[in-house]
């Protein structure tokens, strides 16, 4: 098993597996777990990482290792451990933990197990370098066992290493398999996007980490469809095995927004979101009860507990109903009877009082959501008011209650700030809270209010105080956006307005280019010497940027230009300097210069600028529409999570929750509360008999997996070429067989035949000797070589002559009834009757020469009767289509290459004839002072043609004779000459013919080089050409 994994052999392995290797006892042992760390590869990120943290360690000795040596020597649990906490995050705890804290071991085998891998017996402290800087662990505080899975173990070293076949061996294998699936897809796009140093090592990670998140999907879904609760269970379940952490955690971290989005993630969202308020409550009644809470008391909202009570007690009412039908007692052994269901029903399900009714009503994130946002409205409400009406130089009252509101904002920022539920630590706390937009957008509005309060309160800097405090307000209005990002037809909408805005801060960047340049040069032309900067910034900014709005200017024009509008030497602050003036006191500046700068600016700005942000957007819409929903049931996790950890009270009563928490926290020294709605711990039995169910939807998963891929059209195509090939070698068998044995039946027939041969003919001899004779004379009976030549030899002229018969060739083109672009038929020809040397005495032939029907005189008859078709009869006399009597020569160049270096096939140059649907030879009738067709030159040029020509000594006759054409006639006929040219592919000429090919796609003669194959559209004496030429390049025809 340990050459296998290091050999990356997942068929043996396998195969190991199935033939009864126990993982729990090949890694019972703790040096097998650390050796095959030790034998990591040398190209493996992770073990350069390992050896990287190990070179740190001893740097104080100045000690330099190689990550072989480093690995060889040094590597412990430890050093895994702590850097798989690295790549998981530092939510979570260390995997293998420190020795001497508390021990770490394969649970034991349970009697009732329906997972893959049976955990082993024995118990096995894994030991690991001493690491003084860490501290122990929760479960090591406690002093409790940690039970470690040998499946997830073996599949953490395959995932390491980016090895698919192994992992998902091992992942089989594992119990905590949604969990292990969620953890390989966070480590694998932890090291894609630090470690990868080649991109397509990285996109192979990120790949395989999409393909363990569709496992966890898949697995999930298993889950969900048979029990929705228990399936919800799985995902707050801490994993002792992974970090300490949760699966949903896990998703979270690794953005596998899939995941999240699965519906039944998205029902334990929507839960958590109501607490104890019933999913299924409308919207106006939460609202009403907001305002009216008596009304919770009359069933007019609705709560998850009653709603569980009446489940219970109408299936206890049901087994009742079964009882009384069937007689049987069984049926009551888990439910109580329904009489007395109140009495026994967990404590978990006892009805709400009215104490807990209001409470779970206050309490629930939904309705802190919406006294947020009544809250948040009446914040900016009175901001308005202060700001527009009753902003004094002495704060009135209604000023001093917005300082109270805000400074309720800022406790509730710090308070999200230090607020660390999942144990991230504050850097990786303070991390996070700054990269979130509205978090950004909440301290730049403290931030400024803080500003604008600081200047109000001084009497030099009161106006520029409000000033502050209007800008800030601006900022509180565009914090409204995430408040409705909860919303299902307005989040998704606000995901696409952020998308937006980051790509308009690009065309600003490009709109800015032709601004400053367009605002520079008008300034520059019609304005000397100005010194006053804001009148630089208005002429070279400020007007540029209104003439995209349509606002034209009106100092670029003669026609419009005012004096009196204008400062001649900028001497009057409220007026623009004029432009530069001749001695008429009008603009000296080139007015046409400045139209058309004017013009091009407009040209480039209005049109292409702001047609390419249109364009931006639309790209984005469409980009963002499709995966809008997954992002925005990703991204509902946080608000969830925040109004489900906010206080009660909404702003700014929210202070007096504050000041209960600081009173707890520092004063009390009180642990802060723990929220099991995200974060579950189980008991033992609790925890194993959910994994067992886990692994059990697991092997369906897997199972209905194996079964779709089996159906597939590849999988199918597949097996059904595994068949034929099967077949065919069981077919070549039986052939290889039969003819054997046949051989054998031949020779046995033979020797009887020889045997009776003898006997005959000594019958014959006796008969003989005792005076007997025959009429006939009695026939020779031969030995069996005798026989075997008597066989061939008498035969055989008969067999050559009946072999030349079956070869004999008879043209049926040139025996066509239609003769091409004429409308005389031609005389019908058996094929009995086409050659010369059968009598045909009805055969009486048209006469056709050229386009017209001729008589031909008794002159000219001895010279046409001179010519004879070779071929035989063809049924019509005369030239007919053809240039002359007798023989007319074609000549048909094969030009071939080899497709690649390799060899790997042998390609020709062919002619698409559009008239008939074939591929031809760039061949045709020759001049008589040319060595190539007409055709060619047409084709190739006179470059490529002349090139060409020079190649001439290096051809090869294939073959020379009669064309079985269709032009042919009894006096005329057709004969060609096939020429092989063989070029070399790396040559210029080859490039040359390369080139002309691509030009010649859209023209009437399309060339293409094709490969010498039987399968091509071609005529049939040109087929035959190209098989001749397969056969003098020793390729298969």
């Amino acid at each position: 098993m340990f050459s296998a994994l290091l050999g990356h052999k997942p068929q043996f392995v396998r195969l190991l597996l199935e033939n009864g290797v126990c993982l729990r006892e090949f890694l019972g042992d703790q040096t097998t777990l650390c050796d095959l760390y030790t034998q990591l590869p040398t190209s493996c990120f992770f073990l350069r990482r390992l050896a990287k943290r190990i070179q740190t360690e001893k740097s104080r000795r100045s000690q330099t290792l190689s990550p072989r040596g480093a690995a060889g020597r040094t590597i412990s649990l430890s050093h895994v451990s702590d850097e798989i906490r690295h790549l998981l995050g530092s939510f979570t705890q260390p995997l293998y933990p420190l020795p001497g804290l508390h021990s770490t071991r394969y649970p034991k085998e349970p009697k009732e197990d329906v997972a893959v891998t049976l955990p082993p017996k024995e118990q096995l402290e894994l030991q690991a370098s001493p690491d003084p800087d860490r501290g122990p662990g929760r479960d090591s505080e406690r002093g409790e066992e940690t039970f470690r899975d040998p499946g997830g173990d073996l599949f953490l070293w395959a995932i390491l290493q980016n090895k698919k076949e192994l992992a998902e061996i091992a992942w089989e294998q594992s119990r905590d398999c949604m969990s292990a699936a969620l953890a390989a897809s966070k480590i694998l796009k932890k090291l894609a996007e630090e470690g990868a140093e080649e991109e397509d090592e990285a996109e192979e990670m990120r790949e395989l980490a999409k393909h363990y998140e569709r496992h966890a999907i898949g697995v999930f879904s298993e889950c969900h469809c048979c029990d929705e609760e228990r399936a919800q269970r799985l995902l707050i379940r801490v994993s002792s095995s992974w970090g300490q952490t949760t699966c949903l955690r896990l998703a979270l971290e690794a953005d596998d927004k899939s995941f999240v989005a699965h519906s039944g993630v998205q029902a334990l969202l929507t839960q958590i979101w109501c607490g104890e308020l019933a999913a299924d409550n409308p919207l106006w009644r939460v609202l009403l009860c907001m305002l009216f809470f008596p009304l919770i008391y009359t069933g007019f909202l609705g709560f998850r507990r009653d709603e569980s009570i009446q489940r219970e007690a109408e299936r206890s009412a049901e087994l009742l109903t079964m009882e009384s039908l069937t007689g049987s007692q069984a049926c009551t052994r888990r439910k109580p009877p329904v009489h007395d269901l109140l009495a026994r029903i967990p404590l978990g399900l006892k009805p709400l009082t009215v104490s807990t009714r209001l409470v779970s009503l206050f309490t629930s994130p939904q309705v802190k959501f919406y006294w947020n946002i009544l809250s948040y409205f009446s914040f900016l409400l009175l901001f308005s008011v202060v700001l527009m009406i009753d902003f004094q130089a002495t704060p009135s009252w209604r000023e001093g209650l917005l300082y109270v509101w805000l400074i309720s904002l800022v406790c509730e920022e710090i308070r999200q700030l230090f607020h660390d539920p999942d144990g991230f630590g504050f850097r990786k706390k303070a991390d996070m809270y700054i990269n979130d937009m509205w978090n950004i957008l909440d301290f730049l509005s403290i931030l400024l209010f803080l500003i604008g309060l600081a200047f109000r309160l001084t009497t030099r800097l009161f106006y520029a105080g409000k000033v502050i405090l209007c800008i800030d307000f601006i900022i509180f209005c565009l914090r409204l956006m995430a408040i409705f990002i909860i919303s299902k037809t307005l989040g998704p909408k606000i995901i696409i307005v952020r998308r937006m805005m980051l790509d308009m801060f690009f065309f600003m960047f490009l709109l800015s280019i032709w601004v400053v340049a367009y605002g520079v040069a008008k300034q520059g032309i019609l304005i000397h010497n100005e010194d006053r900067l804001d009148w630089i910034v208005r002429g070279v900014i400020y007007e540029p940027y209104l003439i995209i709005f349509g606002k034209m200017p009106s100092n670029i024009d003669n026609a419009l230009f005012d004096i009196k509008a204008c400062s001649v030497n900028g001497t009057e602050p409220q007026k623009p300097k004029c432009p530069i003036l001749n001695e008429d006191k009008m603009p000296a500046f080139p007015e046409w210069l400045t139209i058309i700068l004017l013009c091009v600016y407009l040209l480039f700005a209005n049109i292409l600028l702001l047609n390419l942000l249109i364009a931006i957007f639309n790209y984005t819409f469409q980009e963002v529409q499709d995966n809008t929903d997954t992002i925005w049931k990703f991204q509902r996790y946080e608000l969830i999570k925040e109004y489900h950890s906010r206080p009660a009270a909404p702003p700014p009563l929210i202070l007096l929750s504050h000041i209960f928490l600081f009173i707890r926290r520092r004063v009390l020294q009180r642990p802060p509360n723990s929220y099991r709605a995200f974060k579950e711990e189980l008991p033992e039995v609790e925890e194993e008999e959910l994994l067992s169910w886990e692994s059990l939807m697991k092997d369906n998963y897997l199972l209905s997996c194996r079964q779709q891929q089996s159906q597939s059209m590849e999988q199918r195509t597949t097996d059904t070429a595994d068949k034929v090939s099967t077949m065919a070698e069981l077919l070549q068998r039986e052939e290889a067989t039969g003819s054997v044995a046949l051989v054998k039946r031949l020779t046995r027939l033979e020797e009887q035949v020889s045997q009776s041969a003898r006997a005959l003919q000594w019958i014959m001899d006796t008969l003989k000797a005792q005076g007997l004779h025959s009429k006939e004379e009695a026939p020779q009976l031969a030995s069996p070589g005798k026989l075997k030549r008597s066989e061939s030899e008498p035969n055989e002229p008969h067999r050559q002559e009946k072999s030349e018969r079956e070869k004999t060739f008879y043209h049926v083109n040139a025996r066509r009834l239609d003769y091409p672009d004429s409308t005389i038929p031609r005389f019908p020809v058996v094929e009995e009757k086409v050659p010369w040397e059968v009598d045909f005495i009805l055969y009486n032939p048209p006469v056709l020469n050229g386009d017209s029907q001729e008589q031909i005189d008794g002159s000219e008859l001895d010279s046409v009767k001179s010519y004879r078709n070779p071929g035989g009869r063809t049924g019509m006399e005369g030239r007919g289509a053809l240039t002359r009597l007798g023989p007319n020569l074609i000549l048909d160049p094969v030009l071939t290459r080899w497709r690649d270096s390799e060899r790997s096939a042998l390609e020709f140059l062919a002619v698409w004839d559009r008239e008939d649907g074939l591929w031809t030879l760039p061949g045709g009738p020759v001049q008589l002072d040319e060595p190539l067709p007409d055709r060619l030159l047409r084709i190739m040029g006179q470059k490529i043609y002349d090139t060409i020509k020079t190649k001439m000594v290096e051809v090869t006759k294939v073959h020379e004779g009669y064309v079985d054409d269709i032009r042919n006639t009894d006096d005329a006929w057709v004969e060609t000459t096939v020429l092989n040219i063989h070029l070399d592919r790396r040559s210029l000429l080859m490039a040359d013919i390369n080139r002309m090919a691509e030009n010649t796609l859209s023209c009437v003669e399309l060339v293409q080089w094709m490969e010498v194959s039987s399968r091509t559209r071609m005529s049939s004496y040109q087929r035959d050409a190209l098989r001749r030429v397969a056969e003098l390049h020793q390729r298969t025809f």
